[in-house]
């Protein structure tokens, strides 16, 4: 792996962890799912390291609880979801923004999957307590996306970094 690609991998990572504080206090509205379906859209399979450093990231900032567990698989998950669409989507960031607004609408249910090992009633009543929050998620998602989706693909596109 060569240091170009070392470096990118870094900043694209900081970019996720620095999206993520700077809006932490709105309540499950976020960057990262934008970010991750654009990273994966340009950078393809190199997103999977992307995401990993970004979630070992945040279990050394917040403790690695069994949300954590979740972050490995859910943003993923995401990468694979954007690597198999990609090639029918293209550069349509009104149907990534539907994505986008869909995976924040499941996100609270792919998160329960980490407690069914524990109590299937506990993961179960998390996602129903959840669905609200999940519905605020997709939405603010698909927002997000469509009005920044496009500009912010446009200048990584440019530096490709």
């Amino acid at each position: 792996m060569s240091i170009r690609k070392i470096v990118r991998l870094a900043f694209l990572s900081a970019i996720l962890t620095v999206a993520m504080m700077a809006i932490k206090p709105l309540p499950n509205i976020e960057l990262i799912s934008l970010l991750v379906i654009i990273y994966t859209i340009l950078f393809g399979k190199d997103t999977f390291i992307v995401v990993t450093v970004f979630t070992l990231i945040e279990g050394l900032m917040w403790g690695f609880g069994l949300w954590w567990v979740s972050y490995l698989y859910v943003w993923p998950l995401l990468c694979l979801i954007v690597l198999l669409l990609k090639r029918f989507i293209k550069d349509d960031f009104l149907i990534w923004a539907v994505v986008s607004g869909v995976f924040g609408l499941c996100f609270g249910s792919f998160f329960a999957i980490a407690y069914l090992p524990i109590d299937p009633a506990y993961a179960l009543s998390y996602w129903i307590a959840g669905l609200p929050w999940d519905v605020w998620h997709g939405a603010w998602n698909f927002i997000l996306m469509a009005v920044a989706g496009k500009p912010i693909y446009n200048v990584l596109k440019k530096v490709k970094i």
